[in-house]
Order: structure tokens, then C-alpha cells, then sequence
């Protein structure tokens, strides 16, 4: 048989974690698995029936994934064999940056991953990219066995991709911190935020963010977003003004 049949994984954080899983449930081998936390890599190789290596150089595979954080990937790849099959997890990081690799690549999951949440990969976009055609064909195969949804995509398409997911679920992310920070601030109930939190991601899957906002800024109220904006203070209140004059200007701009 052709491809990727061996794989073995640096990393023991959740991409790390969820890759394997999929990868074991799927029948692909998982031959070793190095970290630098040395407990997890070895509760991550005996779920996935392989073994814990204590360095780098001892890694064996078809391909070795990089699943770290990315300013820890450069000095990973320098420790790698030059003609090792190598893929990174990475959105950021370009193809480019790794000269001294012939075989490296890039087997992106357009996702955010937690420990504790169960995750179905078959609906995670996967981005590939490999320096040569023979890998960026084998990460993609690969990929297919996780995922309904592979395609190739080069080092700047892939930044874009990822520079549009911090805003969509990071930034998003954050803001329903601040909003539960207000919450408890005035120990009010949590879960009644929920619903809307809810509707509102429901909407984005069958309508276009711009015609799916709503609210004081959308309607240019400037009675109720100064009220708000005595509420707050510091942060809050330069993000909520802030965000309020986004809103404001792209309805006034467009309509």
C-alpha cells in the first residue's frame, strides 16, 4: 500500500489529542508520540496503543505531525531529519519558513479545540499544502479519512483563513466573556444569555453576517448606546463604543 500508513505525534494539547483520537478510531497507526509534558505523552500513546518516546530523535513514522504551539515549531523542525515527512497543524506559519525540509507540509484543521468538548472531524475543514505534489497528495488522502471537507490551500490563503477564524471565534469568544464578567458582576443569571448566544451562531448558518445584525448600533440609536456606555468603564466601555462605531459605519456606509 501507498501513503501514509505509520504517523507519529509531537505535541499533548488539544489539537494533539483530537488528531489521535480520530486517527486511532480510524484504524491509522500511531507509532509514538514525544512531548514535553512526558505524563501526557504517555497517556496520550497508551489510549492510542503506541508507545512515549523521551526524544525527538527517536521518532519513527511515514509522517511525524507537529502539533504544537507556533513559536515552538521552528526549533522542532530543526531537530527533524531534512528528509523526514514532516506536517505542521499550523495556520499562520508559511510553507516558505522551513528551507532546509524537503518533505514538510501542512495539515491544517480550520477549527477550535478543547480537551473536554467531543468534536466531529468529519465537518472540520482540513487546508493542505506540501512542498512537493507526492505530500500535499498524501496529507490530503490523509485528511480524508477524518474529514468530508479537504482541499488544498497555500501558505497566504491559509493566514487569511486564520486571521478570519481568530475574529469569528476568538474575538467572539472573548466578547461573551465580557458579557458574562457583567453578568456576574451584578449576580445576574448566566444562562439566560445562553439562548441568545445560541440563536445568534443558528442565524449565521443560514444568513449573511450582515444582514443578520441587529441591535442599538444597527439602528443608530445613540439614546440606548449612551446609556450603556455610562455603565461601563475602562475596557468594556472603549470595546463597546468601539464596536458600536464599526456597527454604525458599515450600516451608514451601505445602506
Amino acid at each position: 500500500m501507498k501513503g501514509i500508513q505509520t504517523i507519529s505525534i509531537i505535541g499533548t494539547g488539544n489539537v494533539a489529542f483530537h488528531l489521535g483520537n480520530s486517527f486511532f478510531d480510524q484504524g491509522i497507526t500511531i507509532s509514538s508520540v514525544f512531548g514535553r509534558n512526558q505524563g501526557e505523552a504517555e497517556a496520550f500513546a497508551n489510549q492510542w496503543k503506541s508507545k512515549s518516546v523521551d526524544h525527538i530523535s527517536e521518532l519513527e513514522a511515514d509522517l511525524i505531525l507537529v502539533c504544537i504551539s507556533d513559536d515552538a515549531i521552528s526549533s522542532i523542525m530543526q531537530q527533524l531529519p531534512r528528509s523526514q515527512k514532516i506536517a505542521y497543524t499550523s495556520g499562520s506559519i508559511e510553507l516558505s519558513s522551513f528551507t532546509n525540509h524537503e518533505n514538510v507540509g501542512v495539515f491544517y484543521p480550520l477549527q477550535t479545540f478543547s480537551k473536554n468538548k467531543e468534536l466531529n472531524l468529519n465537518e472540520v475543514p482540513f487546508l493542505i499544502e506540501g512542498k512537493t505534489p507526492e505530500l500535499s497528495q498524501e496529507l490530503f488522502d490523509l485528511a480524508w479519512n477524518l474529514s468530508s471537507k479537504v482541499s488544498f490551500a497555500n501558505s497566504s490563503d491559509r493566514k487569511k483563513y486564520h486571521l478570519a477564524a481568530v475574529w469569528v471565534n476568538n474575538f467572539t469568544n472573548h466578547l461573551s466573556y465580557q458579557s458574562k464578567a457583567i453578568i456576574d458582576k451584578h449576580e445576574l443569571n448566566w444562562d439566560y444569555l445562553l439562548p441568545l448566544l445560541k440563536e445568534t451562531a443558528a442565524k449565521l448558518l443560514t444568513m449573511d453576517p450582515y444582514d443578520a445584525q441587529t441591535g442599538p448600533a444597527r439602528r443608530n440609536d445613540q439614546t440606548v448606546i449612551s446609556a450603556h456606555a455610562d455603565m461601563l468603564e475602562g475596557i468594556q466601555k472603549e470595546l463597546y463604543l468601539l464596536l458600536s462605531k464599526s456597527i454604525n459605519d458599515t450600516y451608514n456606509t451601505h445602506d
